[in-house]
C-alpha cells in the first residue's frame, strides 16, 4: 500500500524518496563567488605576523626618505646651477646673451640731395593737426608722402627728427634742407622709407628760393660721426 503523501515508485511500487534539502551557504552568493564576512577579515589579519608588518613598514619609509633625499638634492642641484648662470660663472650652449648691437653713428662724408624716398610726417606733439600741414608743405615741394600720424618721442621740445636708414639718407637731406633745424637720427631699416617727427620748436619750411640742392653732410648734432670708411 502505497502512502497517500508520497507518489508511488512505478518501477518499484515503493513510494518516491523524499528529496534532499538545497541548503545555501550563506558566505557564497548565488554565482558560487565567495562572501567574506568581518569574522573572515579578523582572522586574516590577526593570522599576519606582526614581524612582517613591521618589515614593511620599515620598507616604506626607507623609500619615502630615499625619494626625499633624490628630491632635495635635484633642487639644489638646480638652484646652484642657476645661480653660477645668473652670475656668469658657467653657461650652456644656445644660452648665451646676444651681444648688444653697435652704436649708431652719423653718416661720415656727403650725400646727394634726394627726392626719390616716401615720406611719413609724424605729429609728435599734442597740437591738432601738425602732421598734415607739415605734409601738404612737403608735399607741395615734390616729396612723396607716404602717410601721416602721431608718434611720441622723448622730448617733444625739437623743431623735428628726421629718421632713416642708409637708403632713405638722400631724401632725410632734403628734409633737414627744408626744415631749418631738423635732426637727423640713423637707424636699422634696411628700406629707404624717411619718417619725420615733428616737434613744437617747428615754424614752418624754410623758403623754396633758400633751399640748397648741392651735397652735404647729414647734421645729428649730438651723435658721434662715423669713420669715413663706414659709408
Amino acid at each position: 500500500m502505497t502512502s497517500p503523501h508520497r507518489p508511488a515508485d512505478p518501477r518499484h511500487g515503493r513510494p518516491a524518496p523524499r528529496p534532499e534539502p538545497q541548503w545555501s551557504d550563506p558566505r557564497h552568493d548565488e554565482e558560487g563567488r565567495r562572501i567574506f564576512t568581518e569574522d573572515d577579515l579578523t582572522d586574516y589579519f590577526e593570522a599576519v605576523d606582526p614581524r612582517v608588518l613591521a618589515r614593511d613598514r620599515r620598507r616604506r619609509h626607507w623609500w619615502h626618505a630615499i625619494v626625499l633625499t633624490v628630491v632635495a638634492l635635484l633642487v639644489a642641484a638646480g638652484t646652484v646651477t642657476a645661480w653660477q648662470v645668473l652670475r656668469g660663472e658657467w653657461t650652456i650652449p644656445g644660452w648665451e646673451a646676444a651681444p648688444p648691437p653697435e652704436p649708431l653713428l652719423c653718416p661720415a662724408g656727403t650725400v646727394e640731395y634726394a627726392l626719390d624716398s616716401t615720406v611719413t610726417v609724424y605729429n609728435g606733439t599734442s597740437i591738432g593737426g601738425l602732421a598734415g600741414d607739415v605734409a601738404n608743405a612737403l608735399e607741395e615741394r615734390d616729396f612723396v608722402i607716404g602717410g601721416v600720424g602721431n608718434k611720441g618721442f622723448s622730448t617733444s621740445n625739437m623743431v623735428a627728427v628726421v629718421v632713416s636708414g642708409k637708403g632713405g639718407r638722400g631724401t632725410s637731406l632734403a628734409v633737414q634742407r627744408n626744415i631749418e633745424g631738423a635732426v637727423y637720427l640713423p637707424d636699422r631699416r634696411e628700406d629707404d622709407t624717411v619718417d619725420v617727427i615733428v616737434g613744437r620748436k617747428y615754424k614752418g619750411l624754410r623758403p623754396a628760393g633758400d633751399v640748397s640742392r648741392k651735397p652735404g653732410p647729414l647734421d645729428c648734432q649730438r651723435l658721434e660721426t662715423e669713420s669715413p670708411s663706414g659709408g
